[in-house]
């Protein structure tokens, strides 16, 4: 059975709101800075109006339920903290705070300004619409899966980054064809941290999604194409039988830094072009199979 709040401001500065069975849906606008608990089975969503979780708060999820964004409009300013699962199944996510705990994000958008971190592990297995000037950092561990991609400037454009910090670990295992896409506004992708290329066939970053990497690229299974422009100090890797693309766009490694490659696959230039200004080196292959190499490295 659900049971909701319409129309109703409801604040939660108190130890804990439990939801044992059922659904429990907070319709109405409030701010948080208490404890969400949701059993297994059961849960807590924030269903409709502006909900805020204050700067320098900190709001615990609890329990093997979900608390979970969707409807409206809420806004991460503190810290999310817990065992339990914080997740986005529509509505939008938006804030310039951290998310701690555990997030599953099957529906819904991050949008607006400033910068959100997430440091624990998220997971998105749906359409995840990402814009309004947004930049998300994760420094936890972050997996495209399932059938989900992330949807740069649906539905509001603007200049919006994603960001994989040292340390990270950003996955992509997702079955569709550009996991990383964009309808409108500009798009970054840096990767500092660990970016892990694992389900088969081939898999594109968009060609107007720009990629920097100063990390590692891990092309385990299938192929990735990079098919944006952007400037590399980092590593590749490609498995057997696997490849990494440069497909498309200007892609630059840096004069005096080693962009090196590593592995029994291919990291291979297939379009575009691919300026060397640095040192290329390594135990595994870089091939030309198409675009332009350049350069004076």
């Amino acid at each position: 059975m659900r049971h909701s709040f319409s129309n109703v401001a409801f604040n939660n500065t108190g130890s804990a709101v439990n939801v044992s069975v059922g659904t429990l849906s907070i319709n109405g606008s409030g701010t948080d800075t208490g404890t969400y608990s949701a059993s297994g089975g059961a849960a807590c969503n924030f269903g409709g109006g502006t909900r805020t979780l204050s700067a320098g708060s900190t709001v615990t999820v609890s329990g093997t339920g979900a608390v979970q964004v969707t409807g409206g409009t809420t806004y991460v300013n503190g810290t999310v903290t817990g065992t339990g699962n914080f997740n986005v199944a529509g509505g939008t996510l938006t804030g310039t705070g951290v998310i701690s705990s555990n997030m599953t994000l099957s529906s819904g958008s991050v949008a607006g300004t400033g910068t959100l971190t997430t440091k624990g592990s998220s997971q998105v297995t749906g359409a995840i619409y990402f814009s309004g000037g947004k930049t998300w950092v994760n420094q936890g561990t972050l997996t495209i899966g399932g059938s989900g991609y992330l949807y740069f400037g649906a539905t509001s454009g603007g200049t919006n980054t994603l960001t994989n910090a040292a340390g990270g670990t950003l996955n992509l295992s997702s079955t569709d064809g550009t996991p990383i896409t964009i309808t409108a506004g500009t798009a970054t992708f840096n990767n500092a941290g660990t970016l892990n290329h694992t389900v088969a066939g081939t898999h594109a970053i968009h060609s107007n999604v720009a990629f920097n990497n100063t990390g590692t690229v891990n092309v385990s299974a299938g192929t990735l194409s990079i098919n944006g422009s952007g400037t590399d100090t980092g590593t590749y890797s490609a498995s057997a039988g696997a490849a990494c693309n440069f497909g498309g766009g200007t892609r630059t490694l840096e004069c005096g830094v080693d962009g090196h490659r590593h592995g029994s696959g291919a990291v291979q230039i297939t379009g575009g072009t691919t300026y060397v200004n640095g040192t290329v080196t390594g135990t595994g292959k870089l091939n030309l199979a198409g675009g332009t190499l350049g350069g004076t490295g």
